[in-house]
């Protein structure tokens, strides 16, 4: 029987097990293979023990196998899994439903310093000394709602040291939706940090200088433009007309930047307002953008259409120059061969609204709809049309404080309809 169940390259076991009970000893869980009725092998643990009589002899052995298949399974599973964390870059730590750490791998050595040992069962947080976005029991309930949570955390090295991690925690259930585990991976993220912070000073500190320069500018400028105007009223008739023509290119350079120092102006106040956002009636923005306009719209005699416009989570002033930009973009570009017709419209989309301005003008080549949004981007020379440069410029900056997007689709000849998305 014993040749049946033990495999050829197992034959020596069973005289092995034969000789420790006739020694009187028990071979207590014995992992081996053993062959079954079709062939197949399964992993068994056996628990054999020697059967005496009442004199103490030998006469049997009682033997009892474990099928131990689903358990060597699940070891084999999770030695995998540990050499895969092994691999990773990140640093990754399993937790149990009560924080404590079940698995730490080499890469969580290498960022923390606390060997596997040294972590093995410690409250995670107790033992990083982590600082959290929010209270801890809030990230636990959009974990235990969403499956996972991500953020940043700080978290305190053996060396005394702290960093900054871009965590990302995933929950494991079981099939009563109950927590098992959860998967933490944490990457190093300290010096992408502190080159941002970096990085926003300067550019905080590069605003306001333009802030400050553009204002400081007007006064200066409006002198000049002013007083080549006095001078050409007062003593044109006894200039010579080279004289004239020179005062002419004052006038008109003056008045040029003039109309840049108020954009630029424009472009770094929409930067650097730290004031919240408010909820906002699009068509009332919507409204105070044409009244802005009405000198131009008046003069192009432009159709304006508009529909039912949301409320969205943005400062009134921002959206009306939003609104300002893209329409007066409209009309400076409007085709000489039809009448020209702008549209606004907003379709929901999730947790954002996509705005829409469309107008039937010249419309932009496909290469250039990438580039009109950078700063003093122009596609036309302003004796074909008036303009700094600016005006996308500042949309796009409009929408970047809020995280949306803004894209433009086009074909030449056939308009364009300029999309940015906001809030809800």
């Amino acid at each position: 029987m014993a040749a049946l169940l033990v495999p050829d390259d197992r034959q020596e076991e069973e005289p092995d097990i034969l000789a420790k009970l006739r020694k009187g000893e028990r071979v207590d869980h014995f992992e081996t293979l053993r062959r079954c009725k079709d062939g197949s092998l399964i992993d068994i643990s056996l628990t054999i023990s020697p059967v005496k009589d009442h004199q103490g002899r030998i006469i049997g052995a009682s033997k009892v196998a474990r099928d131990i298949t689903q358990r060597k399974k699940s070891e084999k599973r999770l030695l995998e899994q540990a050499y895969l964390l092994d691999l990773s870059s990140d640093a990754i730590l399993v937790r149990d439903a009560q924080d404590r750490i079940v698995d730490w791998n080499k890469a969580a050595e290498r960022m923390y310093g606390f060997t596997r040992e040294e972590a093995l069962g410690k409250i995670s947080h107790e033992l990083l000394r982590t600082e959290f976005p929010e209270p801890l029991p809030a990230i636990r309930e959009i974990l235990l709602r969403d499956g996972r949570w991500s953020g940043e955390l700080s978290h305190l090295r053996r060396a005394g040291s702290r960093i900054i991690t871009l965590s990302r925690w995933v929950a494991e259930r079981d099939q009563k939706s109950d927590l098992i585990r959860i998967l933490e991976s944490n990457n190093d993220i300290t010096e992408r940090v502190r080159v941002q912070e970096e990085l926003r000073r300067a550019n905080q500190d590069l605003e306001q200088f333009a802030f400050s320069a553009s204002h400081d500018l007007q006064e200066p400028i409006r002198s000049i433009k002013l007083y080549s105007e006095l001078l050409a009223c007062e003593f044109g008739d006894n200039l010579h007309p080279d004289a004239r023509r020179y005062l002419e290119y004052l006038r008109s350079g003056a008045t040029r930047m003039e109309t840049l120092v108020r954009d630029l102006l424009a472009y770094t106040r929409a930067g650097l307002s730290d004031e919240p956002a408010e909820i906002t009636d699009a068509n009332k923005a919507l409204q105070a953008a044409l009244s802005a306009l009405s000198g131009a719209t008046t003069e192009a005699r432009v159709r304006i259409t508009s529909d039912p416009l949301p409320t969205v989570q943005v400062r009134a002033t921002h959206l009306e120059q939003l609104f300002q930009n893209l329409i007066s973009n409209a009309i400076k570009y409007r085709s000489p061969d039809r009448a020209p017709e702008v549209h606004i419209g907003a379709k929901r989309q999730k947790l954002q609204w996509d705005f829409t301005v469309s107008d039937n003008g010249i419309g932009i080549e496909p290469e250039y709809k990438e580039n009109i949004f950078g700063l003093f981007k122009r596609l036309h020379t302003s004796e074909e049309y008036s303009g700094t440069g600016i005006g996308l410029a500042i949309c796009q900056r409009i929408i970047d404080r809020y995280h949306g997007r803004i894209w433009v689709e086009s074909e030449t000849s056939k308009g364009s309809t300029f999309h940015f998305t906001l809030p809800v």
